[in-house]
């Protein structure tokens, strides 16, 4: 399989993204293809090992609990920090259809890429159009063993209180060892 390919939304997925906006079209042309992935994986890459070394610094100071605190507390703050580093006109998220912070659930455009990946269709990256004449880059992400203490079945006990505790609505438990876990999304204004 090629290790990115081009999103353009089934038939199916039309009704679903219908009110978006108008002046979304279901498909990019070359030249947005291109942007996104040039300016995309890159950008999916800082917020990548950004997020995973400031977590194994968590974990190894106190242990998924504190890896618990450093999420809820710095998480979306350090993606901020990251893309303000970038280059103007980049947006950066993560999410997933199983969020565990409402503030990552997904918007209609990345409700469609999930779905088509929890289908079994999930390529290293993909591109497709986002609202407004943005274009989009997404990179999945999927659970290491490392995740599995705060997003698995068998939960750290002091880590799964304070997910119940700061997320009463949690979604984002019951997986295994690289399941496909959502999204890093970075939206580009062209």
């Amino acid at each position: 399989m090629a290790p990115w390919i081009r999103f353009s939304f089934s038939l199916a997925l039309i009704p679903m993204l219908a009110g978006c906006g108008s002046d979304t079209s279901d498909t990019l042309s070359d030249a947005e293809h291109e942007l996104a992935l040039e300016r995309g994986a890159p950008a999916a890459t800082a917020l990548a090992q950004g997020l995973s070394a400031r977590l194994s610094e968590a974990m190894a100071e106190g242990g998924p609990a504190h890896a618990v605190d450093f999420c809820s507390i710095e998480a979306i703050p350090l993606t901020r920090a990251i893309e303000a580093e970038l280059d103007s006109g980049i947006e950066l998220k993560r999410t997933s259809l199983r969020w565990r912070n409402p503030d990552n659930a997904p918007d209609r455009w990345e409700e469609a890429i999930l779905r088509q990946m929890d289908n079994g269709d999930v390529p290293e990256a993909l591109t497709g159009p986002g609202p407004d004449g943005t274009v989009r880059y997404y990179r999945p992400l999927r659970t290491g063993t490392q995740c599995l203490a705060c997003h698995g079945v068998n939960l750290d006990p002091d880590a799964a209180r304070l997910i119940e505790e700061a997320y009463p609505d949690d979604r984002a438990t019951g997986y295994g060892e690289g399941d496909l876990r959502g999204v890093i999304r970075v939206q580009i204004t062209p």
